[in-house]
């Protein structure tokens, strides 16, 4: 029974020396002389925690990605950010398909001015006939062109100006901006999300950092409890067995210290992969886990959410191009008009008989409209109509998936904020306990276990601590990206 609660003394002794060590940095607490008897040595650093990482990646010139840019040095969270932006690769993708839609806008307004073409004919006919060609309207009669009998070579410029069009060309221009809108909403949606996750790898990765050097210092712990083990055992104090549990529970925290750099590296890699850049990048923290009061209350982000968000931006633009593919569908009801020119040569058979070698030309208004498609546009306009329904209650859909996401992500932060001043009452009550514990075993009223069972509830009330600082990091992060903000 007394081994097994030396034993549990000795590990409680990990839970004062190592994490508290960590905690200390972080919340500024004076943690000296809560152990009585104890080594005393500087908590694990940053930096002890980077020269010591036993994975060190490096990228070859002929490996996946390694044209990707390379970043060195202690990264804050604004610059990760920055980065992020600036290299990730789904966002310049999306970038990419944004400028694309510009250039499709910019078409479809040139459709309003003239066009003109060259173009030979080559015929061989029997009889004197009329030639149809295509057009790209459906509601207006083709040109045409005469074959006369015999063979005819024609070299002409063909020129064209649409002077009304019922709606077609404005309603198509209309669409493509929308498009255009819609593919900058996507854009911007991208830049925000790749925000978000920037912000939560890097808070990630700070977490993982600081139970890294909660383990570590755990190690040198265990490193001086086993020494120390090894010294009784020679004066004859302790079977030998216990320090042989000593070395054993040496590997295991050493063991530890290897997982926790695998969950440190494994999430500077989702970090490296967030920013898009080298994966042989050697990169540091420079923010710590810290409490930021986030200033507004949900009705400010509620706001800053209906001017930011791109869904909303979206899913109005979208309203905007059913009406414009509406407008094109009530175009065809309409008559389509347009300015037509052409200068030609004619080489062989002409109509009159006489025009082979000369140049010629006319200028000519030709307009159509179309009296009967046995419905054709009257279900196109109906199909045109809903699909403007369906795009406005889309809207409203977005508005209200929206002002969810802000609600939910204002609770939560709202309960992580709580949970922080929760743990700071409960490290504060824990900090009070072992004081006196403390004074009382130094006066001999207290035994050693109490001692160390109040040390290890003070270090597991202020990692309590310091994980809902991080939850709370995380929340303010997601209220960000729900308020559509960087």
């Amino acid at each position: 029974m007394r081994k097994s609660i030396r034993v549990l003394s000795v590990m409680t002794a990990f839970l004062v020396i190592g994490a508290l060590s960590v905690l200390n940095q972080a919340f500024g607490a004076d943690l000296n002389g809560l152990l009585p008897g104890q080594v005393t040595y500087p908590p694990t650093s940053s930096d002890e925690v980077q020269s010591a990482n036993p994975i060190q990646l490096r990228i070859v010139k002929e490996a996946p990605s390694a044209d990707l840019p390379e970043i060195t040095g202690a990264l804050s969270l604004s610059d990760a950010v920055q980065a992020g932006i600036k290299n990730n690769l789904t966002l310049r993708q999306s970038q990419e398909l944004w400028i694309g839609s510009k250039f499709l806008a910019r078409s479809a307004l040139a459709k309003f001015g003239p066009s003109a073409s060259f173009n030979t004919l080559f015929s061989t006919s029997s009889l004197n006939q009329m030639l149809f060609f295509p057009s790209d309207t459906t509601v207006a009669s083709p040109p045409m062109q005469p074959i006369v009998k015999g063979t005819s070579l024609s070299l002409s410029f063909a020129g064209t100006q649409p002077l009304f069009t019922g709606g077609r060309l404005l309603g198509g221009y209309r669409a493509a901006r929308a498009q255009e809108r819609q593919s900058l909403a996507a854009y911007s949606e991208s830049r925000i999300s790749t925000a978000l996750t920037v912000k939560e790898t890097y808070w990630n990765a700070a977490w993982t950092e600081s139970k890294l050097k909660v383990a570590s210092d755990y190690v040198k712990y265990r490193q001086w409890s086993s020494n120390n083990m090894k010294i009784r055992v020679q004066e004859g104090k302790v079977p030998r067995a216990d320090f042989l549990r000593e070395e054993a529970e040496l590997a295991k925290a050493r063991i530890q210290v290897n997982e926790a750099y695998r969950d440190f590296n494994t999430a500077l890699l989702n970090l490296k992969v967030a920013l898009a850049v080298n994966l042989g990048s050697q990169l540091a923290l420079r923010d710590a886990l810290e409490y930021v009061e986030t200033a507004g209350d949900v009705s400010t982000y509620l706001l800053e959410a209906a001017k930011n968000r791109p869904e909303i931006a979206r899913a109005a633009s979208k309203v905007a191009e059913m009406k414009a593919r509406k407008l094109v569908a009530m175009s065809k009801y309409s008559p389509q008009v347009n300015a037509y020119g052409l200068g030609s040569n004619i080489s062989g058979s002409s109509p009159d008989g006489n025009a082979n070698g000369r140049l010629g030309g006319f200028i000519g208004v030709m307009g159509g409209v179309t009296l009967f498609d046995s419905g054709s546009r009257l279900n196109e306009l109906r199909a045109a109509n809903t699909a403007v329904r369906q795009a406005e209650i889309a809207k409203q859909e977005a508005n209200l998936k929206v002002a969810q996401q802000v609600s939910q992500a204002w609770i939560d932060l709202d309960i992580a904020r709580r949970n922080v001043q929760l743990a700071k009452d409960e490290v504060t009550s824990a900090e009070e306990d072992q004081r006196l514990i403390h004074t009382r075993y130094q006066v001999g009223k207290s035994i050693a276990l109490e001692d160390f069972d109040a040390t290890v509830k003070m270090f597991q009330a202020r990692l309590t601590l310091l994980e809902a600082v991080y939850k709370y990091r995380l929340a303010q992060a997601r209220l960000t990206f729900a308020s559509g903000s960087l």
